[in-house]
């Protein structure tokens, strides 16, 4: 599970520096990418236990898990 959470969080900010810009400008996207990542995480452990230590999947789920929390961030604030 610790891998995967790891995975999570650094693909979280590649996501955010793709997708946002560079991460000092836009802290808020950082937490919002990274809470996105571990929620994904979980919710990956949660339905899926076996896939914990997959390679793929652990960077598939740090992918839409931040672009998820950064969609939703976006969204709450009305700049979609």
């Amino acid at each position: 599970m610790s891998d995967l959470l790891l995975s999570a969080v650094f693909t979280a900010f590649t996501m955010v520096r793709v997708l946002k810009g560079p991460w000092l400008r836009n802290p808020q996207y950082l937490a919002t990418g990274i809470l996105g990542a571990i929620v994904g995480a979980l919710v990956l452990h949660g339905f899926w236990p076996a896939y914990d230590d997959d390679f793929i999947f652990g960077g598939v789920t740090g992918i839409f898990g931040s672009w998820g929390g950064i969609a939703l961030f976006d969204a709450i604030l009305g700049n979609a």
